[in-house]
């Protein structure tokens, strides 16, 4: 249950993160989408047989991929294939191989949509812009994902996921596709720096 709850938060955080980056219905719709999946997903990690917590995730899983809010969105789904690539040698949880790998991605790239990192950690955590420059605004909103996904007992590490040595990363980054529609392209040395910093 967890685990598919955030892999459809990571889903919405992907079309979320992406151009364009002005007013849009789109982006309004995800931001509450997002704060309903937290919502729901700590009321249901407190209570798992809270039915009303369980069927939001429902339909909040529903309306993140039938693309009603990827309409007019470039969508950036490298974190996504980072983590296929992962699953694909580790044979890991996907949606706990998700939530070790987008915090981690995310303070890569923040800089290149700073925008709409400093409007995730305003709009979706609530956190208050007073005395915060941006880019610490914007680290707030990932630090915040971090406390949330330990909050509701995912992994933040590689290792927490079983994985022993850092000898297979290499490889791993290596097989990784690029996709469109990110921020920034990352290269592979990226990639691996990315993996490595998730060990």
């Amino acid at each position: 249950m967890v685990s598919g709850a955030f892999d459809s938060l990571s889903h919405m955080m992907e079309t979320y993160f992406s151009e364009p980056d002005e007013q849009n219905v789109s982006d309004e719709i995800t931001e509450a989408l997002m704060r309903n999946v937290i919502r729901n997903l700590r009321q249901a990690v407190q209570d798992p047989k809270n039915y009303s917590a369980r069927s939001n995730l429902f339909w909040d899983s529903t309306l993140s991929e039938n693309r009603l809010i990827k309409l007019g969105k470039k969508c950036d789904f490298t974190c996504h294939l980072m983590e296929h690539q992962l699953g694909a040698y580790t044979d890991c949880n996907h949606g706990q191989g998700m939530a070790v790998l987008q915090p981690v991605y995310y303070r890569h790239i923040f800089e290149d949509g700073i925008g709409k990192f400093v409007r995730f950690a305003e709009r979706v955590w609530g956190i208050s812009p007073e005395g915060k420059k941006r880019e610490e605004l914007a680290e707030a909103g990932i630090d915040a994902l971090v406390e949330f996904i330990r909050e509701v007992g995912l992994p933040t590490s590689l290792r927490e996921l079983g994985i022993k040595n850092d000898k297979m990363l290499k490889d791993i980054a290596e097989s990784c596709h690029y996709s469109p529609g990110g921020y920034r392209k990352l290269e592979k040395d990226e990639v691996l720096e990315i993996f490595r910093e998730c060990y």
